[in-house]
């Protein structure tokens, strides 16, 4: 008898495992999902409510369902700043959540290892799709979680509509750099009192990497970690780009960072460094020391959140026109003041900028996608008994702007074909870049030569790395019949780099102007070694 109950467990316990690798392989692809949390007792709401607001990490123990697979002794929390304490205050329902699947049985993961799932409740975002919208065109051009839309059912009882968004940990590391050596910073303040009560400390701003001293009681209030040891190279980056700026490809890995500047800019994502609060991103600080940033948290991106950096409410116009160069001269932001002073970096972003633009707003892209997504969720936003906002609002989301308490809420179209045409005719994306072709790599006797045709271009730069995990570096390339150049004031630029230091490569034209990068969404994309070099 014993034998046999050992058998069926075994059986069961594969079944399950099979079962949960056939729906959790998509989890966060295209689709609504669902989710369905059993919690005990009828007082489970205010349970959470309490945890939420005496010990934030604390969790109550319940079991969940996810596409029909039962995981159990789950562990539950509601999370959220904003999200949480304003709709707590304004309503009864309808709070983003947090459930950990391993909480108590560490091998219950979703297949591709994802132990959590974060809910979040669409707070100032009436059209639901804000979260999703940007991360899919996030993921373009850098590293960004994957997110889609889930029904969430409590004790049977319909929850609604809730955004599903891929944690950034481990597996994210892994499957985007190949690596989780070294640290992950959450760059957001983790308790805003905290923040407001700091004392005997030089002033913070938030997450914005101004340098305040050596001390990381003086940061940890703005900036959460793991492991203590990650404070050593935080400090160090953020001495770097404060104090020796010219420096700072040794700490930041520039390119992402001028990736997300220009991707919060088009999309007015003011929820971010780039605004007033300077917070919703994290930085991976690999084993070498050098930070990436990755964007997070997107409910008010495309001008949700309207403060500008002196908390004033900007107009619809002023979201429409928001410069290109906001936070240009800014100290209290380094992160954009320190790299827009170089003229390559700045032209760099513009380039950015103008790829974004082009292909995301001009094409339609953006609407597309937003119009499937909405006509997706169409249904459940309908049938939502706690949704924050009305059906109608839902329906109006693109082309109106709504009010939530003192907050205005843009439509999605109603800034973004505006802000098309604003920037397109923009004088700083209006200018002639160099035109990149015929890129090639050639291996002999240990060094990779690297030629490419650059028209209207002054300097050439060859930007490379052996490792998914690493930055890349950069080197001039040269026009002088040098360094694999065959013949001088030809128009080829060409560089060398040692075989082992280089596995993938991109080529940066700069004119006095603008500059121009091939492939044009390098870094995310690049040209391999081993591969065909055009």
């Amino acid at each position: 008898m014993r034998n046999c109950s050992n058998v069926v467990l075994l059986v069961n316990c594969i079944l399950c495992l099979v079962a949960t690798a056939g729906f959790a392989q998509s989890f966060y692809d295209k689709g609504t999902q669902e989710v369905r949390l059993k919690l005990p007792g009828s007082s489970w709401d205010s349970q959470l409510d309490s945890l939420k607001n005496v010990n934030p990490s604390a969790r109550l123990l319940g079991t969940a369902w996810v596409n029909g697979v039962q995981f159990d002794s789950v562990g539950i929390r509601y999370k959220g700043n904003s999200s949480y304490f304003r709709t707590r205050k304004e309503t009864t329902k309808k709070l983003p959540m947090n459930v950990k699947l391993d909480f108590r049985i560490k091998t219950q993961t979703l297949s591709d290892g994802q132990g959590t799932i974060k809910l979040s409740n669409a707070f100032l975002d009436p059209s639901f799709i804000r979260d999703p919208l940007a991360f899919s065109i996030i993921r373009r051009y850098m590293p960004a979680p994957m997110c889609n839309f889930t029904k969430l059912y409590v004790n049977d009882q319909f929850y609604g509509l809730y955004i599903n968004t891929e944690s950034i940990d481990e597996i994210f590391l892994e499957k985007h750099f190949k690596s989780t050596a070294g640290f992950l910073v959450k760059c957001d303040p983790d308790n805003w009192k905290r923040v407001r009560s700091q004392s005997g400390c030089p002033k913070g701003e938030n997450a914005s990497l101004v340098y305040l001293n050596e001390s990381p009681g003086c940061y940890d209030a703005f900036y959460e970690v793991d492991d203590p040891a990650s404070w050593k190279p935080l400090l160090h980056l953020i001495k770097v780009l404060n104090k020796a700026p010219e420096q700072v490809e040794t700490v930041l890995n520039v390119d992402q960072t001028l990736w997300m500047h220009a991707l919060n800019n088009v999309l007015v994502n003011l929820d971010s460094y780039t605004g007033s609060l300077s917070h919703n991103y994290y930085l991976w600080i690999d084993s070498t020391g050098v930070g990436h940033p990755l964007i997070w948290d997107l409910n008010m991106a495309f001008g949700g959140w309207r403060r500008d950096y002196s908390f004033n409410q900007m107009t619809d116009q002023e979201l429409i026109e928001f410069s290109p160069f906001t936070g240009f001269n800014l100290v209290k932001r380094p992160l954009i003041s320190n790299l827009l002073k170089k003229p390559l970096y700045r032209k760099i972003y513009v380039a950015h900028m103008k790829t974004i633009v082009r292909e995301i707003l001009e094409s339609g892209l953006w609407l597309k996608e937003a119009q499937e997504m909405m006509k997706e969720i169409d249904p459940w936003v309908k049938s939502d008994p706690v949704k924050l906002y009305t059906y109608e609002d839902f329906k109006n989301s693109l082309d109106k702007t709504m009010v939530s308490g003192p907050d205005k809420i843009i439509g999605l179209r109603q800034l973004l074909d505006k802000r098309a045409a604003y920037l397109a005719n923009h004088a700083a994306l209006s200018k002639e870049p160099p035109v990149i072709a015929d890129v090639k790599h050639k291996t002999a006797n240990e060094t990779v030569t690297i030629t490419a045709s650059l028209k209207n271009a002054e300097n050439g730069w060859l930007y490379y790395r052996n490792h998914p995990m690493f930055s890349f570096k950069s080197v001039a390339m040269n026009d002088a019949g040098t360094d694999g150049d065959a013949t001088a004031g030809d128009g080829i630029f060409s560089a060398q780099v040692p075989v082992a230091e280089l596995a993938q490569y991109y080529v940066v034209g700069e004119n006095a102007d603008a500059a121009a990068l091939f492939p044009e969404r390098a870094s995310k994309e690049f040209l391999e070694v081993g591969a065909k070099g055009k």
